[in-house]
């Protein structure tokens, strides 16, 4: 609709005898016939019209069939390029876990059903970063590397499933032990993405 209305507003600007080229020629009827001059007016008025409308077609097909410039919701700061948003998310979820093993292992005492529950739900989080380590894993050319980093991933979300049970009889040593492996899994994932070597 929005083109349709720029189209009119342009064949209009463009045609400006567009209301003489339609209107009954000097207020006469129709039914008479006027002057030679006043026809070749009246054609060639009509005439202007036509070809500005065409003029006026074109451009409007041109800009509306112009391929849109893309636009990426990056440049508006809001968010990051895909990769380095799975890696922002393992980064946090690591050490959201970090913090968990924390609060599960030294006050273990002071948690209540809902927050054991809340555990659980965080499990499911921990389980869906292997999915974005996937994605990242990706960028690794070395075979070696990605091998590895497949069965990090791997291991990863079998201790995620692993941690549900002590998390459902609120075993907080067992919770622990499970959260310290899963610490160190991401710490090789995390090696297995450096490039510089080790002699360095």
């Amino acid at each position: 609709m929005k083109n349709l209305s720029a189209l009119f507003a342009f064949i209009t600007f463009f045609s400006p005898n567009i209301a003489q080229a339609f209107a009954p020629s000097n207020g006469k009827s129709n039914s008479k016939i006027g002057t030679p001059t006043q026809l070749r007016a009246i054609v060639d008025s009509r005439r202007d019209f036509l070809s500005a409308s065409v003029s006026a077609a074109s451009a409007a097909s041109a800009l509306v069939l112009s391929p849109v410039p893309s636009v990426a919701d990056v440049s508006d700061g809001n968010s990051l390029p895909q990769g380095a948003a799975q890696f922002s998310r393992v980064i946090k979820v690591r050490a959201q876990l970090q913090s968990v093993a924390k609060r599960v292992t030294e006050q273990s005492s002071e948690m209540d059903k809902a927050e054991w529950d809340k555990i659980d739900n965080f499990l499911r989080t921990v389980y869906s970063a292997g999915e974005d380590m996937k994605v990242i894993a990706k960028g690794i050319y070395d075979p070696a590397k990605k091998t590895k980093a497949d069965a990090d991933i791997k291991l990863l979300q079998n201790l995620v499933q692993a941690a549900q049970k002590p998390v459902s009889n609120k075993d907080s040593v067992g919770f622990g032990v499970v959260a310290k492996k899963a610490d160190g899994i991401f710490e090789d994932f995390f090696d297995l993405l450096r490039d510089v070597p080790d002699e360095l």
